[in-house]
């Protein structure tokens, strides 16, 4: 995995105690996604705080991301911003090598000084943007809207003409029901 600089924490030197890390200046942007080569996104900004608490044979991460990302729309293919915001927490243990085996704990080898937390945050945000990716209908593109329901009447009405009559009995049933 390649590390990147700015996101990389080296933990030796700290003493036991809670660390706040601030990475709102490093910019967690499109260039940021553009890293892990994902260019799904128009645009991006997110402000992403970072307590580390460390414990003689363990640290602590509890991260806070918001933001906001800009998407094509899922249903008029129009640019729409999604607003993100998490909460999220890992667990590092020191270990005889690398592990990464569980979502919230992460093993490093004792030899390790350093953490590259940018895969983290990239997860962490990957997986709080929501599967849907769309306006409010009122917001969306309105001649599109239009033109989906049209071609949505018409389906219908190919898939009622297409109806194999040992069927048709069922659609009755549910229908007076």
């Amino acid at each position: 995995m390649k590390s990147h600089k700015e996101y990389t924490i080296d933990f030796s030197g700290l003493k036991q105690g809670v660390y706040h890390f601030d990475f709102f200046d490093f910019k967690v942007g499109k260039t940021f996604f553009s890293l892990f080569d994902n260019e799904d996104y128009n645009d991006a900004s997110f402000e992403v705080d970072l307590a580390l608490e460390k414990q003689s044979t363990m640290m602590l991460l509890d991260f806070s991301i918001k933001g906001k990302i800009n998407v094509d729309c899922d249903r008029c293919l129009e640019p729409v911003d999604i607003e993100v915001e998490c909460e999220e927490h890992l667990i590092v243990k020191f270990g005889e090598e690398m592990y990464e085996g569980t979502d919230e704990i992460v093993i490093l080898p004792e030899s390790e000084h350093q953490i590259d937390v940018s895969p983290y945050i990239y997860e962490f945000i990957q997986i709080n943007i929501p599967q849907r990716r769309k306006h409010k209908k009122s917001d969306c593109n309105p001649e599109v809207i239009k033109k989906l329901k049209e071609i949505q009447v018409k389906n219908t009405k190919q898939k009622e003409a297409e109806i194999d009559p040992r069927w048709a009995q069922l659609i009755n049933l549910k229908t007076e029901n």
